[in-house]
């Protein structure tokens, strides 16, 4: 009798065990992070610094739960750059998926198709992938179709940490500058050279402000292979003139910066002066303004 009531005790003790244990709260998964997030991709492709393969991209994640992007991705003919918004995982993996229209200048139509994907951590993305296919209609012209491929791309956290001054030879550093489209803090991708003494290529998106409009869509970089200092210093400093059949325009473009062990930073910033060859008026101003800019390896 006892050794029943035994053995039915025991099971009854396991029956609660088993119970108690099937309803112990699941510990809630942890929240994506938040925060500015920047960097994107940069290739050398021949003849062309814009190629296909390149892109710049910025990302905002909020306490909402919503990862937002502000991206340029260029193809062989051209680029898309276009915004996104979207549900972020829990586990930090996006898929950011849709269609973009917009009217970068008169007489110009551009429709972006975009898939942007990854996974976003507390330092940044190391697996994202990126396409873009761009419908550029220009009035009068015949419409191109450009088109990236997937495009693999790295961003990070948003830091002015350097670390040890001097560039880490062959490697990119991922960041963001200090302007903001979309509410999202604009990508910024620079590629270092083997032996760490040249800035071999930097990719970064602008707002070019005029007298009565803007220019969002605009991608820079300052001139191929500019050297850097063992403190990790460089400076590009390049005026350009460009003449076309009625107007003449003068620009001065600027980007300067230290590299370090851990990160790097700096400011850029372009200005031009649009005159009329015939009379030579001024017709129009178009300024950056100095935006600061920082990233990390």
């Amino acid at each position: 009798m006892r050794a029943r009531v035994g053995v039915i005790g025991a099971v009854a003790a396991l029956a609660l065990g088993a119970t108690a244990v099937a309803q112990e709260p699941v510990p809630p998964a942890p929240a994506p992070p938040v925060g500015n997030f920047g960097g994107g991709r940069v290739v050398l492709p021949n003849g062309d610094p814009f190629g296909r393969g390149n892109a710049v991209i910025g990302m905002r994640s909020t306490a909402s739960g919503k990862i937002q992007v502000e991206a340029t991705v260029r193809g062989k003919c051209g680029g898309g750059t276009f915004p996104a918004e979207d549900d972020i995982n829990v586990d930090g993996t996006f898929q950011l998926k849709g269609v973009n229209t917009r009217r970068p200048e008169s007489g110009v139509r551009v429709k972006t198709t975009y898939d942007i994907r990854g996974t976003l951590t507390e330092t940044g993305v190391e697996d994202g992938v990126a396409s873009a296919t761009s419908e550029i209609r220009v009035k009068g012209q015949e419409t191109l179709t450009c088109k990236s491929g997937n495009v693999p791309f790295k961003v990070r956290r948003l830091t002015g940490d350097i670390g040890t001054p001097g560039p880490k030879p062959n490697t990119r550093y991922y960041g963001n500058t200090s302007e903001k489209r979309h509410s999202v803090r604009r990508g910024i991708v620079l590629r270092v050279s083997d032996g760490g003494t040249r800035l071999r290529r930097a990719l970064y998106g602008v707002t070019l402000k005029c007298n009565r409009r803007k220019l969002p869509d605009t991608i820079d970089t300052p001139r191929r292979n500019v050297a850097i200092s063992a403190q990790g210093n460089l400076k590009d400093n390049v005026k350009s003139t460009f003449r076309e059949a009625r107007t003449l325009t003068r620009s001065s473009e600027r980007f300067s910066g230290q590299l370090g062990s851990t990160g790097a930073k700096g400011t850029l910033s372009i200005s031009e002066r649009t005159f009329s060859r015939r009379t030579k008026k001024l017709l129009e101003t178009c300024r950056t303004g100095r935006i600061r800019w920082t990233a990390a390896p």
